[in-house]
């Protein structure tokens, strides 16, 4: 193995290496890499493909565009090194622990070439070693971060029929269950019911209300198209990727959760103001904290955050946190009057869901924005929020 050049990526700050190498050093270590990566999609099996070509034509000597692989989330490798010396730590930490190597792009390739060693190992003991000895080109990223991985996977379009957004999402942060990030645990559906009161939210929920606030749009995706990727990665662009967006989007969401528990008071719905504000037996929420851990509330706040950034109402997600400083009120009324507005929603709106989404996209673009008659005002936000709502269907 051979570093040629090293460029630096300014845009996801990984270092990427250029290297050759030959098929029976990559093909010493493939095998143990090619699960690595679950963004990545199936492989491909179809006999008259045009990877069957191409495994005639790896056996025949041809040459290969570079495989691209990563090294993710460490510090294994000492840039600082000379070129040679760089190359001896990336095969050390090949043979030392390989779980980090993934493929972002070559996937396909690599399943093909490991079929054509395996029938070329049937071949005399000469040819297979010159197949073996032909040069392979390989661009690694080094300490690349989660951000990394999935612009660069998006951007080298990766696969013909990739995974839904949102999918690739959960996939990527799928380590985050069962942690804890800013006092909540994330934990799916089939471990129980998760308790919003005991800092529990559901890892599905926080995956929607993040893929919301990277596509801006609180409406869920139901199939992906090329355009959604674009979508996403145009937003994708414009984020800091010195940080993790998912631990920053869900740190602030849980700020302002936690903020609209403690104005409420931990306030749970009573059958006497049940029945003075006219709610329904089946309420879409008897607390602020079973509402505001529920999918439609985090979309609904990932699409507001989202488009406020855009267009230039808040700069960073961080300012959220600034205004809560000052977000007061010593009644429930605002809570009890967004009760009456979902049930509005229940009665008039033909996808429930998508309208519950929306009214709570404009009631956050209305509580948090200064240059509105609601801000910081959860009563006034819920009424001019559902009037937004109520405008645009």
């Amino acid at each position: 193995m051979v570093v040629m050049s090293k460029i630096y990526d300014n845009r996801i700050n990984s270092c990427n290496l250029y290297v050759e190498t030959t098929f029976g050093e990559y093909l010493s270590f493939a095998r143990n890499i090619i699960k690595n990566n679950e963004l990545q999609r199936k492989r491909v099996r179809a006999s008259k493909s045009v990877y069957s070509l191409l495994k005639n034509d790896l056996k025949r000597g041809c040459v290969m565009p570079p495989l691209v692989l990563a090294i993710a989330g460490n510090k294994d490798i000492n840039l600082e090194k000379e070129n040679d010396k760089i190359a001896e730590d990336i095969i050390n930490k090949i043979k030392n622990d390989c779980k980090d190597i993934l493929i972002l792009d070559g996937l396909q390739r690599t399943y093909t070439l490991i079929d054509a060693s395996a029938e070329m190992e049937q071949e005399s003991p000469e040819d297979y070693q010159k197949f073996l000895n032909h040069k392979l080109r390989l661009e690694i990223y080094v300490d690349i971060n989660k951000f990394g991985v999935l612009y660069r996977m998006l951007t080298l379009n990766t696969g013909q029929t990739p995974m839904a957004a949102r999918h690739q999402l959960e996939m990527l942060y799928r380590d985050k269950l069962n942690t804890s990030i800013e006092g909540v645990k994330l934990i799916t559906d089939v471990q129980g019911k998760a308790d919003p009161e005991d800092n529990e939210f559901i890892f599905k929920n926080v995956i929607d209300g993040f893929n919301s606030y990277m596509n801006r749009n609180e409406l869920p995706i139901e199939r992906q198209e090329l355009l959604e990727n674009i979508q996403m990665l145009e937003n994708m662009s414009d984020e800091d990727v010195a940080n993790d967006i998912f631990e920053e989007f869900l740190g602030i969401y849980v700020k302002v959760f936690n903020k609209l528990c403690n104005v409420s008071n931990n306030y749970y719905l009573t059958d006497d103001d049940k029945n003075t504000y006219e709610i329904s037996d089946s309420p879409f929420g008897k607390s602020v904290s079973k509402v505001f851990s529920t999918s439609q509330a985090m979309t609904g706040f990932g699409a507001a955050i989202g488009r406020m950034k855009d267009n230039g109402t808040i700069k960073e997600i961080d300012e959220i946190e600034k205004m809560l400083e000052k977000l007061e009120d010593n009644t429930n009324e605002w809570f009890l009057e967004m009760l009456v507005k979902f049930d509005k929603i229940k009665q008039t709106s033909k996808k429930i869901g998508n309208g519950q989404r929306m009214f709570i996209q404009y009631f956050f673009r209305e509580l948090f924005n200064k240059e509105s008659d609601s801000y910081l005002n959860l009563y006034a936000a819920v009424n001019n929020g559902y009037q937004k709502y109520y405008s645009q269907v």
